[in-house]
């Protein structure tokens, strides 16, 4: 009997449990779904929100379309007045920066050369030099883009100029038993004997009386003409060669050369000794 009382009593408590179990269950599924729409609801009104967001931006977009169309047109009204200020057109400014350009390049691959290398090209310095100052006479060089390339140019040409060196020459050292017909007969020299004129005008100022030099003078071995240089040949005469175009273009400006090179030419400006380094006056 006491037995059976036992296991109605636990049957009892057991049906309760399941019964207590099931309410709190389906209190936390009631819970579960509020809290969801809570959420979807919150959800529902930032899409909304963000959706507006959107379209306000998108008016934005337009009105700020709109106004740069106006500043692009008013721009190129601007653009076209200048150019017709400055008589020109489109075709000829976009041609001309192409040739500014152009330049620019030419000037960044002599910059990029040896001090030798420069030298030996010299005249396309020189050419590079004589385009930049004929571009720069162009009414379109006003404008201010090619007003920066122009001084990008010039500052290049400028840095290859300190680059060059002025003149190409190599040292020797004078030893016992030397004289300048010898010398310059050296292989390692000029391999010419007559060439001793070469060496005596190229160091005038240490050698005093070609027929005297002493061991231990370090004398300059001339190589190559520099800009303001220039090596007589057989056959010169000082209107012939103030006459070359790289010199001064003009016979009559011989008394300039001979002025600059009396000490070396002496009294007659007719009398001139081929290899003779003349120095030109800028």
């Amino acid at each position: 009997m006491k037995f059976s009382s036992k296991v109605l009593l636990i049957l009892t408590l057991a049906l309760s449990f399941t019964m207590l179990s099931g309410s709190y269950a389906t209190a936390q599924e009631k819970m579960s779904m509020d809290e969801y729409n809570a959420q979807l609801k919150d959800w529902q009104t930032r899409e909304a929100n963000a959706k507006k967001a959107v379209e306000e931006c998108a008016s934005s977009v337009a009105a700020l379309k709109t106004e740069l169309a106006g500043i692009t047109a008013e721009t190129e009204k601007i653009w076209g007045e200048i150019l017709k200020m400055i008589g020109t057109d489109q075709a000829s400014v976009d041609a001309y920066r192409n040739m500014l350009k152009a330049l620019d390049s030419q000037a960044d691959g002599l910059l990029a050369l040896s001090p030798e290398e420069l030298f030996k090209r010299s005249d396309e310095v020189a050419a590079l030099e004589a385009k930049l100052a004929e571009a720069k006479k162009n009414k379109i060089s006003v404008l201010t883009e090619m007003q920066n390339l122009i001084a990008s140019i010039e500052g290049k040409i400028t840095q290859i100029k300190n680059k060059m060196p002025k003149a190409m020459y190599d040292n020797y050292t004078v030893v016992v038993g030397d004289y300048l017909w010898k010398i310059a007969g050296k292989k390692d020299i000029y391999a010419n004997p007559y060439q001793w004129m070469r060496i005596y005008s190229y160091n005038k100022e240490q050698i005093k009386d070609p027929d005297l030099i002493y061991p231990k003078q370090v004398f300059k071995i001339h190589r190559e003409c520099g800009p303001d240089e220039y090596l007589v040949a057989k056959g010169d005469y000082l209107k012939k060669i103030a006459s070359n175009p790289k010199v001064f273009g003009d016979p009559t400006k011989w008394t300039k050369l001979y002025e600059k090179n009396k000490a070396i030419i002496g009294g007659d400006p007719t009398r001139l000794y081929p290899y003779t380094v003349l120095v030109i006056p800028r």
